[in-house]
């Protein structure tokens, strides 16, 4: 059974730029089955991270992915695209500054808050990087003693490192900071969702991962509140 960590792990990889190798690897079938049952998992258990499921739960038949994603979604779910496919979608959406760019960076459809006492550069500005999420996100990760990679200097607050910082943090056995995490900081996924709703079908496999998370994510403030 795949852990919780491993799941957002394998998350984060799909948004984040891998090598050939590397993608066959997580996308092989027994591989990649094993994620989708950890995403099952996540969808539907009444527990937050790190809580135990009784028998009585462990032993109940979850429901299939279409029960909380599209037919088209649970598709593209079923079938990640080959290498080459996702290096085409990478370089025509994952990169910046090219008109169908769909970058999963949280500044980029987050409002810049103004906090009292405190200059801001661009005070209630949307759409611009290194916003006060993004430094939020540098300084957490300093405080973790980790650093950003160099492919993220610009855009510490990219999907891919959010979910892996996720990952990090339920490893280390902080359940309750990485619940927090999930709640406050994956909202902006639903304006980009909206993003990636505009580039059609050929964005369906990272839609249905949105929704995933975003399904996640609601099942975590259940649990919570549930608790």
């Amino acid at each position: 059974m795949m852990e919780d960590e491993a799941v957002f792990s394998v998350l984060s990889k799909c948004f984040a730029p891998v090598d050939e190798a590397d993608w066959k690897h997580l996308t092989g079938n027994a591989a990649w089955s094993e994620f989708l049952d950890g995403v099952r998992r996540l969808l539907q258990d009444d527990r937050p991270f790190g809580s135990a499921l009784s028998p009585l739960a462990r032993a109940r038949k979850r429901c299939p992915l279409q029960e909380f994603l599209s037919a088209g979604e649970v598709d593209a779910l079923f079938c990640p695209p080959p290498f080459a496919e996702k290096n085409l979608f990478f370089a025509r959406h994952f990169t910046g500054g090219l008109a169908d760019s769909a970058l999963p960076v949280e500044s980029l459809y987050s409002t810049w808050s103004v906090v009292p006492g405190e200059q801001t550069p661009f005070p209630q500005a949307k759409g611009l990087y290194l916003s006060d999420a993004a430094r939020y996100l540098r300084a957490l990760i300093a405080s973790m003693g980790l650093s950003v990679p160099d492919e993220f200097s610009d855009c510490p607050d990219h999907l891919a490192l959010e979910l892996d910082l996720l990952a990090v943090m339920l490893r280390s056995g902080m359940q309750r900071q990485a619940g927090q995490f999930l709640a406050e900081r994956l909202e902006w996924l639903t304006a980009y969702r909206m993003r990636l709703l505009e580039l059609g079908d050929e964005a369906r496999f990272y839609i249905g991962l949105i929704d995933v998370l975003l399904g996640i994510r609601a099942q975590q403030g259940a649990a919570v509140l549930s608790a």
